[in-house]
């Protein structure tokens, strides 16, 4: 393979010029392997450049740097066209940088195809490309006023450097993967011509051997080149093997995925090296890679409040702060314990502050505070360069990228951030001073735009795009995506510039024809890159047949096969799985189960949730949700409820409380309740809470009214701490509320949610008021479910203080001894799963429990 490269580089006045950064990476590798095999200890180091390199190189070369004006990079004419469009657009709706990035696009492509900008701005028609010539004018006035040269400039300046001699060039010139070449580069490359260069392009080699294939779907297309690759790699694990996708842009992960499932059946689990067998060449947006999201995420911090759960995902985040993350899992189970806001910094480290002693919990918050004081030290306006700096000290005191050790995948990242600092610290030239919501809104929209894809080293089989294979050989090749409907795919003419200005001057797309040619030569290109080619198409699209596309008319069309399917697939009716099925150890002496009387109630309804929950620890995590949630507004009423009744007063007491006593006592209590969330609450938060409280007081005034209904009681204690224990295991419980009736105890659970009975078919529904019963010390009289909702404020309980009933002692001993059945069982290791549940139910620890699979297999 480039066979041609040896002599397009016989001697050091001779270059090679690529239409890719891809092209000329994989060139220098090739002409490193060729001067290793011919026995070469040393040598010089090829002149390989891409285009853009090549223009960088010609800059190098000249005689006096003044004679160029002074060059502007890619980010520095954005923000100087967003400057020139905002003098013609003042909605702070519309996209001010995407716009600007359009007619960057528009710009570059009107010069590399000579149109002149005064023919630009008299054919303009419709408001969008009135604006863009507008601007074009006051930017191309910018640039002479303030002596700059841009991007699309800058080919057309050095042709002049050239041509009066300022640039030596000289020696052989050999361009290789340019699909077309636009006008401009062409003058350039005439003017080198003209110097002496001698400049050629690089012939593609025969047509290997093609076959088309067609398969079911797109799904299947992929997973059969995977495996094809498979197999030819099998054979000769040094070819070069590639799979072209001609819609890659759409969704490359995606297709990367069906490759692996072929290539590497069960690379879900078999380690990083068989991800990276297969390298995409597509790379994603900067700001999409979970560090660089971090960071940007940290430094928006700064300036603007964040939502909890933006919050939640700083604390739990491995780019920030120490390795260890315990303390702040904590931090965050205690902010989703309020109801949800927007934090600022300060409010947040005053919220947490002193809350979790974990040292990883104390560091975060610490960093925060250093970040804070990195951002205050400053003014609120400085330069790019002061803000580039600024942003970098942030991120060093958050100890980002954090402590886990840096693949070489993260350390190009990492590089490829540094180097978008050092872009953004360059716009001072256009942009002088910004506020600190601005620079950082940019640095996020400079993330937003630059793709990224580290350098893969173990891949076997490269993905690419139909016009990132330009110039690239293969031994084999496989290109997908053939359809009829898809090949061609469909132009992309400039919106911002007239179509007939397009026409004239021969521009992409501008016509269909010339979208249908391009495409026709993108083939036969592809068709020369490998000695054998696959080419296919999917037969399905969604619910649409399909057809081959017509420029392959000349191949016979065959039946695709090699399709190895889902690799989930091959397993089901598979042999069951032997597991080894560790025993629990019982309870020891020391330890400490937690969960109170709700572990065995769930001992009783699902022995494996009382396991985790209980003795393993596990917490649910709440959802972070707009508004007040039904957990809070539940919290929120317990703890009214239980200030409610400061004083244990008896019945007597309540009944002679006139209407003003009652109105005191429940403004207290509600107040008292909510003090604690109000203290961190927004503007929009203190609104919600107050119509909570509006329904608190209300639902209190029922709670006294049903209490003054009751026959004679007095209240021995709200929020009573006790301790269920047996021989084996001990409990710490904690009652809403204990009444004293007929002499004897009466246990109440208050439940704010959807009201039930106590009892189901002769037995308690909550098994957690039976657990309070028996750490009583004395005889209890009644057990009742103290319902407070809008829906319904009553008393639904059993005992004698409450209802009739017969043999009351008898049915409570029942009871307790399940309860005690069900301690001895937890106190034994009984992990058992209740697989007749609900899937609502066990969802929380489906995952650890297996319940699906149980389920299927019971």
């Amino acid at each position: 393979m480039y066979d041609w490269l040896t002599d397009a580089l016989a001697d050091d006045s001779s270059r090679v010029i690529t239409a890719n950064r891809r092209l000329a990476r994989t060139l220098t590798e090739q002409y490193t392997r060729m001067q290793l095999g011919a026995g070469r200890a040393t040598w010089r180091r090829p002149a390989i450049h891409s285009w853009g390199e090549w223009l960088a190189v010609l800059v190098d070369a000249l005689r006096h740097a003044d004679e160029l004006p002074l060059r502007i990079n890619a980010q520095q004419s954005r923000a100087l066209w967003e400057h020139c469009l905002r003098e013609d657009i003042d909605d702070p709706l519309l996209n001010i940088g995407g716009l600007a990035r359009l007619c960057r696009d528009t710009w570059l492509r009107l010069h590399a195809y000579r149109v002149p900008l005064a023919d630009c701005q008299r054919r303009a028609s419709g408001q969008d490309q009135r604006i863009f010539a507008r601007a074009a004018g006051r930017y191309a006035r910018r640039l002479a006023a303030s002596q700059w040269v841009d991007d699309g400039q800058l080919p057309d300046c050095l042709a002049r450097l050239v041509a009066a001699g300022r640039i030596a060039v000289g020696g052989n010139i050999s361009l290789a993967g340019f699909d077309r070449i636009a006008p401009q580069a062409a003058a350039l490359l005439d003017a080198c011509r003209d110097a002496g260069a001698s400049v050629t392009i690089v012939a593609a080699g025969d047509p290997g051997a093609a076959t088309l294939r067609r398969y079911e779907n797109v799904d299947a297309e992929l997973r059969a080149a995977g495996a094809w690759a498979r197999r030819q790699l099998d054979r000769d694990p040094n070819l070069e093997i590639a799979v072209v996708v001609s819609n890659l842009e759409q969704d490359s992960e995606r297709s990367a995925r069906l490759l692996r499932e072929g290539l590497t059946p069960g690379w879900q689990y078999g380690g990083d090296s068989c991800g990276s067998a297969v390298n995409v060449s597509y790379g994603r947006r900067l700001a999409d890679y979970p560090a660089i999201h971090v960071a940007l995420l940290a430094l928006r911090w700064l300036h603007r409040d964040l939502r909890g759960a933006e919050v939640g995902e700083l604390l739990r985040s491995r780019f920030l702060g120490a390795a260890a993350a315990f303390g702040r899992s904590r931090l965050e189970m205690q902010l989703r314990a309020w109801p949800d806001r927007r934090w600022s910094r300060g409010l947040l480290l005053r919220a947490l502050a002193g809350r979790e002693a974990h040292a990883d919990a104390e560091d975060w918050l610490r960093r925060v505070a250093r970040a804070g004081d990195i951002l205050d030290a400053g003014p609120p306006e400085r330069r790019p360069a002061e803000w580039a700096k600024c942003c970098n000290d942030i991120l060093g005191a958050l100890n980002w990228p954090g402590d886990g050790p840096l693949t070489s995948a993260d350390f190009q990242l990492i590089n490829r951030w540094g180097d978008l600092l050092n872009d953004f610290a360059r716009l001072e030239l256009v942009s002088p001073i910004l506020r600190g919501p601005e620079a950082v809104l940019r640095l996020a929209q400079m993330a937003g735009e630059t793709l990224f894809q580290a350098e893969a080293e173990s891949a076997v089989v490269n993905v690419l795009g139909p016009l990132e294979a330009a110039g690239l050989e293969f031994d084999r090749l496989w290109v997908t995506g053939l359809a009829a409907n898809d090949w061609p795919p469909a132009g992309r003419p400039l919106v911002l510039l007239s179509r007939d200005l397009q026409r004239e001057h021969g521009m992409p797309d501008a016509e269909p024809a010339d979208t249908a040619d391009f495409a026709r030569r993108v083939l036969q290109r592809l068709r020369r890159s490998g000695s054998e080619v696959v080419f296919s198409y999917p037969a399905m699209i969604g619910d649409a047949e399909q057809l081959p596309t017509a420029f392959l008319a000349d191949l016979p069309v065959a039946d695709g096969n090699g399709d190895p399917g889902w690799h989930a697939n091959s397993l089901a009716g598979s042999p069951a799985l032997v597991e080894k099925r560790d025993r629990v150890p019982p309870v020891g002496k020391e330890e400490a189960v937690g969960g109170g009387a709700a572990t065995i109630d769930y001992q009783i309804r699902d022995p494996f949730s009382a396991f985790a929950f209980g003795r393993l620890g596990i917490r649910r995590m709440q959802e972070f949700r707009p508004g007040i949630a039904a957990n809070i507004r539940g919290s929120l009423i317990h703890d009214a409820l239980n200030r409610l009744y400061d004083g244990n007063p008896a019945h007597s007491e309540i009944a002679a409380w006139s209407e003003r006593d009652i109105e005191q006592r429940i403004e207290r209590a509600v107040s008292r309740a909510y003090t604690r969330h109000e203290r961190f609450a927004d503007s929009v938060l203190r609104q919600l809470l107050e119509l909570e409280k509006r329904r608190s007081r209300l639902l209190l005034e029922s709670v006294v009214a049903v209490d003054r209904s009751r026959d004679g009681f007095s209240i021995e204690g709200v929020e009573r701490p006790a301790e269920f224990a047996t021989d084996l295991i001990r409990l710490a419980i904690r009652c809403d509320r204990v009444d004293r009736q007929l002499g004897r105890l009466v246990v109440f659970d208050y439940k704010t949610g959807q009201p039930r009975r106590f009892l189901t078919g002769g037995e308690p529904s909550d098994m957690q008021l039976v657990v309070y019963a028996s750490a009583m010390a004395e005889p209890v009289a009644g057990l009742g479910l103290f319902h407070v909702d809008s829906r319904d404020v009553s008393i639904d309980g059993v005992g004698p203080a409450l209802t009739r009933i017969d043999e009351w002692d008898r049915a409570l001993e029942g009871w307790q001894k399940t309860i005690r059945d069900a301690a001895r069982k937890i106190a034994a290791g009984d992990v058992r799963l209740n697989v007749r549940q609900n899937s609502r139910d066990a969802r929380p620890l489906d995952l650890l429990s297996r319940f699906a699979e149980l389920r299927r297999e019971s």
